[in-house]
């Protein structure tokens, strides 16, 4: 394919949050590459409300409540188009039956070794080998088969204006994860809201609407005492909202979630903690060395060999698995962020 005539780029990354923030990095590194080409990207609901941050892209939504209507449907609005490649950025068969909607010259997949959901079935075209074991080096390696050699540090987007008084200085501590069982203690993030208000540091708990959340928020702060320096924005934000209260954080605690990797989207340093999945393969891209990890430990323990010769998506299934992240270790990091 001569890469000078590419004009028109379709993206396919429907979710997760996570996800979606990795490929952001990936569009912006194409976007640098190919500053004149259009890049269409077609994503879920939700994780629009992120994509829209980046500027001159177009965002097409499909729902995958949806179902095979509303593939039928996207097709139908983006049948004018044809596109020059479509880098099919997403683990599911959903999406491979999504791409046979799009008419694109050449379509990318993964290499064999991480192609997933018989993915290769739906791609004319298969990305080198990852360079690392991240999954953001997997999804620039799909850049990377359109000659695009540079993953940039930071991502150029586009964040809306703080309209509440945040104080001066404040860390952002993300409690809850997708799934519960990534959630770290009520008593270690207690520990950790008293260490940061002893250290006269605001704290501001975000996260989303969801009841669960909202709940563990709440059973979290049944154990500190009221603070103007103790602010709940859990639920009360937009996607957009919470995106600039973490650009102007010091630094953001989370588990294996979204809006870990937002922080990675913005710049600000994270500390995540990470004790069901490899944080080699999912955690924020730049704050490798300021993750607090029970991973290695556990994932011996449950297979009985070492993490190097286990497959590439390995997940600990023990229900506990996040009681192991100790609050000493957690305070070290943050203490050596703050300084």
């Amino acid at each position: 394919m001569n890469l000078d005539k590419i004009n028109h780029i379709a993206i396919l990354r429907l979710s997760a949050l996570g996800d979606v923030c990795h490929a952001m990095f990936v569009v912006h590194a194409i976007k640098l590459r190919y500053p004149k080409a259009k890049i269409t990207w077609i994503t879920g609901p939700l994780e629009s409300n992120l994509v829209r941050h980046l500027s001159d892209v177009d965002v097409q939504v499909y729902d995958k409540k949806t179902g095979l209507k509303g593939m039928y449907e996207l097709g139908k609005a983006l049948s004018h188009l044809h596109f020059d490649v479509l880098l099919h950025m997403q683990w599911s068969l959903r999406a491979s039956f999504l791409s046979r909607m799009i008419s694109a010259k050449q379509r990318i997949g993964f290499a064999l070794s991480h192609s997933r959901e018989k993915q290769h079935w739906f791609v004319n075209k298969l990305a080198p080998e990852p360079q690392g074991p991240h999954v953001l080096d997997a999804l620039f390696s799909l850049a990377q088969a359109i000659g695009v050699t540079n993953l940039p540090a930071h991502c150029d987007i586009h964040l809306e204006t703080l309209t509440e008084s945040l104080p001066e200085r404040f860390v952002v501590i993300n409690p809850s994860a997708s799934k519960a069982e990534r959630n770290w203690t009520v008593q270690g993030y207690q520990g950790l809201i008293k260490y940061c208000l002893d250290q006269n540091i605001a704290v501001v708990l975000t996260g989303s609407p969801a009841p669960s959340e909202v709940f563990f928020a709440n059973e979290i702060l049944k154990g500190i005492s009221p603070s103007p320096k103790l602010i709940n924005l859990v639920g009360q934000t937009s996607l957009s909202h919470m995106l600039s209260v973490i650009k102007a954080a010091e630094l953001i605690v989370s588990p294996d979630t979204g809006p870990a990797h937002m922080g990675t989207l913005v710049g600000t340093p994270v500390i995540g903690l990470y004790a069901h999945s490899n944080p080699k393969r999912t955690g924020p891209y730049q704050d490798l060395d300021k993750v607090v990890s029970a991973y290695d430990v556990l994932a011996v323990k449950e297979y009985a060999k070492p993490v190097s010769q286990l497959p590439w998506a390995a997940r600990v299934h023990y229900a506990d698995a996040m009681n192991n992240i100790l609050l000493d270790d957690v305070l070290k990091v943050v203490e050596s962020v703050l300084k």
